[in-house]
């Protein structure tokens, strides 16, 4: 199966809150309430941005970060 599109990702996830070039991929950064998620996207066959890697890390310093799913979870909540 592919990985998810960049069009999929925003209807999930809306606007990223940092988006950065990276050579021929693109870095987006969602800054949410207990956590920062990172997704790494890079070009498929057909010049497609696709969902490479995904990173979540704690907010605050000190707090153990939480896992993928709990930080995807909050980044698809703060959608609706």
């Amino acid at each position: 199966a592919d990985a998810p599109s960049r069009a999929e990702l925003d209807r999930a996830f809306g606007a990223p809150d940092i988006e950065r070039r990276e050579g021929a991929g693109v870095a987006l950064t969602y800054r949410l309430e207990s956590c920062a998620l990172l997704l790494l996207m890079t070009a498929d066959a057909r010049n497609e941005m696709r969902l490479a890697e995904a990173h979540a890390s704690a907010r605050r310093a000190g707090e153990a970060a939480p896992s993928l799913a709990q930080c995807a979870a909050e980044a698809s909540q703060r959608r609706s």
